[in-house]
């Protein structure tokens, strides 16, 4: 059996249905991390429904929950620098699902405009497929194919993607999204790097937050006219998370 690599956000749906729509055989892989957005957990059975017609053809793989790593690696928070949680919450997973497995290949949301982006991780003894480049989809043609089969997830209609609720590579837009629409997970974020840093300090460790240019206590008590004055993040989140 060959795979979908599959996170709930729109590159990888649109795989799934695009491989669906060209009759291929397939079942998903889903890493849950722990700390996915509740959208993520709304869209996941829909696109099941739309792509593979059967749950027991979405494998849900974990290597054990953000909290759990957060707590073995003494509350030091993934960061650009530290980018142990790729590692740990989904390639770990992942790799050890397909290598268990051994499909021939396994299909990952990599789109037309982001191609350079397809060489940045090697495989396994399966091949990588990158079915979006192979068709020629950017942004407009993914999310109008999600949108098709009403399977957009609506996290985008206030955040860039459907990364981790606490991933270090948001944007301001999306943290305040977060601030907005799920409270609770921003306070618990935000909860998570007041501890974080209160550590570092008891270490003598170098003080790392979620943004090295803001702490999220600051983003939440801004004005507009603060807010323009925060750096955005630069870096870019790993492949694997915007599959």
């Amino acid at each position: 059996m060959n795979y979908v690599a599959l996170s709930g956000g729109a590159d990888s749906t649109a795989v799934a249905l695009l491989l669906r729509e060209q009759g291929e055989e397939f079942e998903l892989v889903f890493s849950d991390t722990g700390a996915e957005l509740p959208e993520t957990y709304w869209v996941l059975p829909r696109v099941v429904r739309a792509t593979v017609g059967d749950i027991k053809k979405l494998n849900v793989v974990s290597s054990g929950g953000f909290f759990q790593w957060l707590a073995r690696f003494g509350w030091m928070l993934p960061s650009a620098q530290r980018r142990w949680c790729t590692r740990e919450l989904k390639q770990r997973s992942q790799d050890a699902f397909f290598k268990a497995h051994n499909p021939e290949w396994v299909a990952v949301g990599i789109r037309a405009d982001e191609a350079h982006r397809a060489a940045l991780r090697s495989a396994g003894n399966w091949t990588f497929r990158y079915p979006l480049v192979e068709a020629g989809m950017g942004r407009h043609e993914v999310e109008e194919l999600c949108r098709k089969y009403s399977v957009l997830s609506p996290a985008y209609q206030w955040r860039t993607n459907t990364s981790c609720f606490c991933c270090p590579f948001q944007r301001k837009r999306d943290w305040l999204g977060l601030l907005d629409k799920h409270p609770d997970l921003y306070a618990l974020a935000e909860d998570w790097e007041g501890i974080s840093i209160e550590m570092a300090r008891e270490r003598g460790w170098v003080e790392y937050g979620w943004n090295q240019g803001y702490r999220l206590e600051h983003l939440r008590t801004a004005t507009q006219a603060q807010l323009s004055m925060f750096s955005e993040c630069s870096e870019e989140a790993c492949t694997i998370c915007t599959w």
